[in-house]
């Protein structure tokens, strides 16, 4: 299934996952191109699968 309008609440912006991995674009990039973040293009604009690690909540 490919990634449409419909599925993008499932996916973050480049914007919002830099935010959460608190990473410049420069470093997202790298990340993308290293194959370390799962991401879809539609048209010109990049979205990511937020990383386990960093999506579930701290259990203490």
């Amino acid at each position: 299934m490919s990634l449409t309008i419909a599925h993008i609440d499932d996916w973050l912006s480049s914007k919002e996952i830099r935010t959460h991995l608190k990473i410049t674009g420069c470093e997202l990039m790298h990340l993308r191109e290293k194959g370390k973040l799962e991401f879809k293009k539609i048209g010109n604009a990049y979205f990511y699968k937020l990383p386990k690690k960093f999506s579930e909540p701290n259990v203490k």
